[in-house]
C-alpha cells in the first residue's frame, strides 16, 4: 500500500454515493456494497477530491475555512484521505 502524500491528486469514486440521514452522513458504494460512516469535515475533504487539487491544497483551502483547527490539521486531512482510500472512496491517481 503506497503512502499519500502532499502532492497526489485525490479523486473522489463516482460509484460513491454520499446520503445525509438525520446527524450521519454515509458513503455507499454500490459496487462492493460497503457503507462508511463519516463526520462532517470527511465529507468536505470527500466532496474536494476532484482530481484538479493536491493533498496539499486541499489542506491549505480547509485551514483557510477553518483557520481555528491548524493544530493537526494536516495530520487529520491524510489521516481522513487514507481511510477514504482504504475503503474505495477516493484514489490517487
Amino acid at each position: 500500500m503506497t503512502a499519500i502524500t502532499l502532492d497526489d491528486k485525490p479523486l473522489k469514486n463516482d460509484a460513491c454515493r454520499m446520503e445525509e440521514l438525520d446527524d450521519e452522513i454515509l458513503l455507499y458504494h454500490p459496487g462492493n456494497n460497503k457503507t462508511l460512516y463519516i463526520n462532517k469535515s470527511a465529507s468536505i475533504i470527500w466532496q474536494l477530491c476532484t482530481g484538479e487539487q493536491t493533498v496539499s491544497e486541499i489542506i491549505n483551502l480547509i485551514r483557510d475555512a477553518y483557520p481555528s483547527q491548524d493544530g493537526s490539521l494536516e495530520d487529520d486531512v491524510l489521516s481522513t484521505l487514507n481511510d477514504l482510500k482504504d475503503n474505495d472512496a477516493v484514489t490517487m491517481p
